[in-house]
């Protein structure tokens, strides 16, 4: 036999091997994979549990940079140099959640983040549907704890609220969760 055949011969049947073992990790992959799904049983899941206030989620129609007049129509929130007043559309409140956590961020901030419950989720992805590429606030007992651009729609499981220093982050979550 040439010595180019063989060559060949080997690459054909090493080729073979490598793919006869792709296949067996990929299947064995898909095997653990799926066990793992069904193992984990929504048993294992806490029922949702009501908030102890609800996060209202609004489009921002307005800011005033200033605190708010009473009688106004405004809510109260943060702004530079002390309190905005925000003038709020209608929005969507969630008054449940799977679970409410507290998360630091790389910067040193922290977050909020509150699962939400199947019943809310479609709501919320609607909701920013409709409002994507607009200003968004989130208000908690009346305030507005923050106001972020909402620049695309959002899946609709979690509301994530970011960019709060960590004493803030930790007032958000008792006001939502303890």
């Amino acid at each position: 036999m040439h010595p180019d055949a063989i060559i060949e011969f080997m690459t054909m049947r090493y080729q073979r091997w490598r793919s006869a073992a792709i296949v067996a990790v990929v299947a064995s992959t898909v095997a653990i994979g799926s066990a793992a799904c069904t193992d984990s049983k929504d048993e294992d899941q806490p029922p949702p549990r009501q908030l102890r206030n609800p996060v209202s989620v609004h489009v921002v129609d307005r800011i005033d940079k200033a605190a708010c007049v009473t009688g106004a129509g405004g809510v109260p929130g943060p702004g530079a140099g002390g309190d905005w007043c925000y003038f709020l559309a209608p929005g969507l409140d969630v008054t449940r959640a799977e679970r409410v956590e507290l998360i630091p961020e790389q910067t040193g901030d922290a977050a909020v983040a509150v699962t939400l419950t199947p019943a809310d989720r479609d709501s919320f992805a609607a909701w920013t549907t409709r409002s994507a590429g607009r200003q968004i606030a989130f208000n908690v007992q009346g305030r507005v704890v923050q106001a972020p651009d909402l620049l695309e729609p959002l899946s609709g499981d979690m509301v994530y609220i970011s960019a709060l220093t960590e004493a803030d982050a930790r007032t958000l979550f008792r006001q939502l969760w303890e």
